[in-house]
Parts: C-alpha cells; sequence; structure tokens
C-alpha cells in the first residue's frame, strides 16, 4: 500500500512538471504577432510599448489578431525593442516606460501587468480607439506580461483612454 501510494505521488509530480513546462513553452497566444510599425498601421488591435517616457526611444508593437479577443503575451522576456533607437535588442520584459494602443471597440482593452501570467499592478489601455500613457504607472520599467480582452473588466488597474 505505501509503495502504490508513493508511484502515484511520484507520478503526479511528473505529471505536473510536463503540464508546467508546456505552459512556459507557449509564450504568447496564437493570434499573436510583433512588428516595430506604429499604431497608427495597426489594422487590428495592438501596444506598441516605448523603451522611453514620451513614446520615443525603440518600439515593439504586439498585434492581437482575434477580434473575440482572450489573448495576449504570458511572459515578455522572450521578447525585444524592435525598431532603431535607444534600447533597440533590449528585452521588453521590465524595460517599457510608455505605450500607446489601438483598441477595437468601447468594450476592448489591453492590459499591461507588472508580473508574468497576468497577474499584479496593471495599466489598461481602453474606452477610446487610440488611447496612449505618456509615462506607464503601475508598470512603468516593470512589465511583465500583456492580455488582450474584447470585454468590460473591472481589474483595479491605473486607466488610460
Amino acid at each position: 500500500m505505501l509503495f502504490a501510494r508513493k508511484a502515484l505521488v511520484t507520478a503526479s509530480i511528473a505529471l505536473s512538471a510536463v503540464v508546467g513546462t508546456l505552459a512556459i513553452a507557449s509564450p504568447a497566444s496564437a493570434g499573436i504577432s510583433t512588428g516595430s510599425d506604429s499604431v497608427g498601421d495597426c489594422d487590428a488591435q495592438c501596444l506598441v510599448l516605448y523603451y522611453n517616457t514620451g513614446y520615443a526611444g525603440s518600439h515593439t508593437t504586439i498585434h492581437s489578431t482575434t477580434p473575440s479577443g482572450g489573448e495576449g503575451v504570458y511572459d515578455l522576456s522572450g521578447y525585444t525593442f524592435q525598431s532603431g533607437g535607444a534600447g533597440q535588442g533590449k528585452s521588453l520584459k521590465n524595460n517599457a516606460a510608455s505605450a500607446k494602443a489601438r483598441i477595437w471597440s468601447i468594450d476592448s482593452s489591453v492590459t499591461v501587468y507588472f508580473n508574468s501570467g497576468y497577474a499584479g499592478p496593471c495599466d489598461k489601455f481602453h474606452k477610446t480607439e487610440y488611447p496612449a500613457a505618456w509615462q506607464l504607472s503601475n508598470t512603468y520599467n516593470e512589465n511583465a506580461s500583456v492580455y488582450f480582452r474584447n470585454v468590460p473588466v473591472n481589474q483595479g488597474c491605473v486607466n488610460f483612454g
């Protein structure tokens, strides 16, 4: 009986490790892509993260092409600032100072989170087609994940828009 219990615990731990690895191995949802275009060039929802305050320095655009929302980048550590300028090539994670967004509708939003996994303090872009933050508030140089939504959600974030 003790042997069977140990085997079951060992199998459970192994399964948890595999599931955890699979969750980490997929840093972005299927409808997410990145580029170095500007927010005005987005033909869908997007978020442009800038290395410096005031929309300056290098930037990267994160696109969401799924109209129903519900997708994002779980961990920004695998992404870098792409355009020319200060910060080019540096990690997006914990290095963004300002941001602009393009939003589908009044109920849509994109949220930048302090922690990976869409958790912790946040800055939310919504209510207008092109919300912007001259300087991020809760996630200034402490940004780890991004999530697009097409339904209103009250998250206790600092709101831009």
